[in-house]
């Protein structure tokens, strides 16, 4: 196999799950942004997680859930929130010693639909960030 799929590189779909159920459980046992998933279904969300990262790693495997703009429309998910997810993902792709290729992958795609999940017009608040401006401007 010359140019093994991201999905490939990653381990396949065995250790994609594996993934996909450590970062769902956290993100719905998370106190900043659990509160979107109370109505959810753990299994629905896991499986459909699991399907849009397979497709775009590259795996053989289709999305079929509803389109990601459509999908959010009706949560109020400011840039805070986004960021808590996204550092839940790096934390678990890091803790699973995802490879730099596959987890810049991941992680780039995640932002890339940051405008289509939140509704603060693509926000970036960085809640660390927002404490270390908080703490220089003490210093003043």
């Amino acid at each position: 196999m010359d140019n093994p799929s991201l999905f490939e590189q990653l381990g396949g779909e065995r250790e994609l799950r594996t993934i996909i159920d450590e970062f769902v459980d956290r993100v719905f046992d998370d106190v900043m942004i659990g509160f979107f998933f109370q109505r959810a279904s753990r299994e629905r969300l896991k499986a459909k997680e699991y399907e849009f990262a397979a497709e775009h790693l590259g795996g053989p495997v289709t999305y079929s859930g509803r389109p990601i703009a459509q999908a959010h429309a009706a949560h109020p998910i400011m840039g805070g929130q986004f960021m808590r997810r996204l550092r839940i993902l790096e934390e678990v792709l890091e803790a699973h010693d995802v490879s730099p290729a596959v987890r810049e992958h991941w992680l780039a795609h995640t932002e890339g639909l940051r405008a289509m999940v939140t509704r603060d017009s693509g926000g970036r608040c960085d809640p660390v960030d927002a404490m270390k401006r908080v703490q220089e401007r003490g210093k003043e």
